[in-house]
C-alpha cells in the first residue's frame, strides 16, 4: 500500500504537551495520530466523547455529568420517545 503524507498545523504548546504525553505512552506523535484515525475508521466515529475542558464545571455539575452517562448505559433506565412523553411520566 502506498504512502500518504498527512499534515496540519497546530500550536506549539499544543504540540509539545502531546509528544510529552505520548512519549510516556512510549509512542511518538505520528503513531498516536495514526491509532486515532485506525480506532475512528474501525468504530466509524469520534473513537472518545468530546466535552469541554472539566476544569470549567463544578464538583456538582461533573457528577451530573457522571449520573447522566451511567443512565445512559444502564439498559433498565427508562426511555422516552419525546419529551411529552417524558411530562407526561412527571406527573
Amino acid at each position: 500500500m502506498a504512502n500518504a503524507v498527512l499534515q496540519t498545523r497546530i500550536d506549539k504548546a499544543t504540540k509539545d504537551q502531546a509528544e510529552d504525553l505520548f512519549e510516556s505512552l512510549g509512542l511518538d506523535i505520528t503513531t498516536a495520530i495514526r491509532l486515532f484515525l485506525k480506532q475512528a475508521i474501525n468504530q466509524r466515529c469520534i473513537p472518545f466523547d468530546i466535552v469541554p475542558p472539566q476544569r470549567e464545571f463544578s464538583d456538582s455539575t461533573l457528577a451530573a455529568i457522571e449520573e447522566a452517562k451511567g443512565l445512559a448505559r444502564n439498559p433498565r433506565t427508562k426511555r422516552y420517545s419525546s419529551a411529552k412523553e417524558l411530562l407526561e411520566d412527571c406527573k
